[in-house]
């Protein structure tokens, strides 16, 4: 059995089905009438047989590639659902991270709100190292499991909280100074 592709052992069985076919049209109308023709005749016969041989092998390499190809695609399968399984993983487990800086958010939101009302600065500034405390923590489990963009986000957001609170820290300074 030959290790053709389906598409050229499907091309080798369409060459062999012509071949017989103009085999079998000769024959049709080659007149018995002469030694000449019975001559092609019997040669056109012995054609055909050996003809149908190659379309039986021709018919079995097809099989054989259309087994082949079937099996491709169902490892192929198998390994797209796999892969499927750990992209929906991933996903959920970008959510969490998402969803935790979505909390982190909040917080931020409402500590300004805090400092808008003329709230504690000290508070503000205790709040703040929290939250850069916790984005260091999620910039460190997104580095861990190689969210690189989660991880420059969530260090982004801890530098910001923590240049927040320098600068409140030195506004409440200034304010016990004077």
């Amino acid at each position: 059995m030959n290790d053709l592709t389906l598409g050229a052992a499907a091309a080798a069985l369409d060459a062999e089905l012509r071949r017989f076919d103009q085999i079998a049209d000769l024959l049709a109308r080659l007149k018995l009438d002469s030694e000449k023709n019975l001559d092609r005749a019997t040669r056109a016969v012995q054609d055909a047989a050996q003809s149908e041989e190659k379309i039986a092998d021709a018919v079995r390499d097809l099989v054989g590639a259309v087994a082949r190809s079937r099996g491709r695609q169902e490892e192929q399968g198998k390994a797209v659902a796999e892969r499927a399984r750990e992209v929906g993983a991933r996903r959920e487990e970008l959510q969490t991270i998402v969803g935790r800086f979505a909390e982190l958010g909040a917080e931020a939101s409402s500590i300004s709100s805090l400092l808008k009302e003329g709230g504690n600065l000290g508070e503000a500034a205790e709040r703040m190292e929290k939250i850069a405390e916790s984005a260091k923590s999620m910039r460190d489990h997104a580095e861990q499991r190689e969210f690189g963009e989660a991880a420059r986000q969530a260090e982004s957001l801890r530098q910001q909280m923590l240049s927040a609170r320098n600068k409140l820290k030195l506004v409440e300074r200034k304010r016990d100074q004077e």
